[in-house]
């Protein structure tokens, strides 16, 4: 068998915060060490048959009701974490912003309103909101004319204020700029500033339709494809969806190629233009859809002192929003959370230190072992981004015996149901027993959460799997040691 050897250490941390909430006996200090120095023979068995080596993996393993670990392998060394990463921006934001926590954003409007005519400006202001969909800003729109509001004679502002402007590009991280998931934080964002493509077979009429959602003043769209009628096969339908650069307009979208008339409606998501330009193109097309007109400008800037709040939209509160964040790990809306962490604890504007100094203030305040912790944007979505093992069992432990535990572990994938692990795991004895987060970037691959055993006995677990200098990590391999650690779990661990 072949051992990496860490370096022996007290427990700290955890071990002393939650000292005396445990019941059941606990693991000796010398079988502690020993789970320090090896792993159980099935997983070192999985990692020669993987040609990896012990020394790239860090393992978390420790019972909820009780105080000491039972494997600690590697938990110490900082590693790229991927998604898990989210682990930590939600558990921080159940403690600190609470369960019931909604994002707002607010209408204010200035000068009078006369006969439906506002003689003034409109201005939005957002706050973050990781989930205002097209039918919430519709709400909102409505909620404007139902106020009485049916022309604007002045501008319309958008405020943007609570965040500041994030430093990188879209397409910084991978070159997709264009993708749904490079979205970027921004104050006001608009379906997730993502413009849904829609194209379908009109049967009414025999052709090709496309439109947009949501509907976006300034963007032409250019439809020369042609409709088929034959079967949904590949060699029928052919189409192709191109973003054009235009001076004229805003955007322009080029449909081409070949639509089979047997095809079901094509959804395709893309980032087509800044989240201010985004959400003002939205309000300029919906607001002349509901009748109402706009006599001014739209421009960026602030509420002005003398404004006076007309209308007042909140999200779902924090703890539905999770499990769309962890079961789908949303990018856009980890990197939000993490931002409205340091927008509540220390201010506008909002931004990436203020969240990491947040952070950090809530880790020594619960007593969590951080050390060589980086976190760089609260989504993983990084390569800079590291985390221990043990940082992150701790906080699972920690989690398991806090007020907001049902929503944490609502919030995570299940093993072979749903979310990032509804394909992992569905054909065994484990499934539907495994709350877990998922995370993979090149050369990482992670998960954590909790595993319920055979025996009816909860665990909270980590794995993180890393490529060594000059090794490029398949994603299968790191889901082989993923699932030889979950099955060994399941099974009831044991020391030998």
């Amino acid at each position: 068998m072949r051992h990496a050897f860490i370096r022996a250490g007290v427990l700290i941390g955890l071990t002393t915060v939650l000292a005396g909430i445990f019941t059941t006996p606990l693991v000796s200090a010398d079988a502690a060490r020993r789970l320090e120095d090896e792993l159980p023979p099935s997983i070192d068995d999985t990692l020669d048959e993987l040609a990896l080596d012990p020394s790239q993996v860090s393992i978390f393993l420790q019972r909820a009701d009780q105080q000491v670990p039972l494997l600690r392998f590697n938990v110490r060394t900082p590693r790229a974490p991927a998604s898990v990463e989210k682990l930590i921006t939600t558990m921080a934001a159940l403690d600190l912003l609470g369960r019931g926590y909604r994002w707002p954003t607010e209408v204010y409007t200035t000068g009078m309103l006369d006969n439906g005519l506002l003689n003034g400006n409109l201005i939005i202001k957002g706050y973050g909101d990781p989930i205002l969909s097209n039918a919430a800003y519709s709400d909102l729109l409505r909620a404007l004319r139902e106020k009485g509001i049916t022309g604007i004679a002045g501008d319309l502002i958008i405020d943007t204020s609570a965040l500041e402007p994030p430093e990188a590009e879209r397409g910084d991280f991978d070159g997709a700029a264009q993708s749904a998931y490079n979205a970027l934080p921004a104050a006001l964002s608009v379906n997730r500033q993502v413009t849904d493509i829609h194209v379908y077979y009109d049967r009414a009429t025999g052709k090709v339709g496309v439109y947009t959602d949501p509907p976006l003043a300034g963007v032409e769209i250019h439809n020369r494809a042609e409709a088929v009628q034959a079967p949904c096969r590949g060699r029928h339908h052919q189409l192709r969806v191109r973003l054009a650069e235009s001076e004229d307009v805003l955007a322009r979208i080029e449909v081409s190629g070949a639509f089979a008339s047997d095809c079901p409606d094509e959804r395709i998501p893309r980032l087509l233009l800044s989240p201010e330009q985004h959400a003002a193109s939205a309000f300029h097309a919906l607001w002349h859809q509901l009748g109402g007109r706009i006599e001014g400008r739209i421009r960026l800037g602030t509420v002005p002192d003398d404004a006076t709040l007309l209308h007042r939209a909140e999200s779902p509160p924090l703890a539905e929003l999770i499990r769309d964040l962890n079961k789908r790990s949303d990018n856009l809306m980890a990197r939000l959370l993490f931002l409205t962490i340091g927008l509540k604890q220390q201010g506008p504007p909002a931004n990436l230190e203020k969240a990491r100094e947040s952070l950090m203030e809530w880790l020594d305040e619960r007593g969590i072992e951080h050390t060589g912790m980086w976190i760089d944007n609260g989504s993983g979505l990084s390569r800079e981004s590291q985390l221990s093992a043990e940082t992150l069992g701790e906080l699972l432990i920690l989690g398991y015996h806090a007020p907001w535990m049902p929503e944490l572990m609502a919030s995570m994938a299940i093993a072979g149901v749903d979310g990032t692990m509804r394909r992992r795991l569905r054909h065994e004895p484990i499934a539907g027993r495994a709350h877990l987060k998922t995370g993979t970037l090149r050369n990482a691959s992670c998960i954590a959460g909790y595993v319920l055993d055979k025996q009816g006995q909860r665990w909270a677990l980590v794995v993180m799997v890393n490529a060594i200098p000059g090794q490029r990590l398949a994603a299968w391999h790191g889901h082989a040691v993923h699932h030889a650690l979950l099955r060994w779990v399941y099974n009831s661990p044991s020391l030998h």
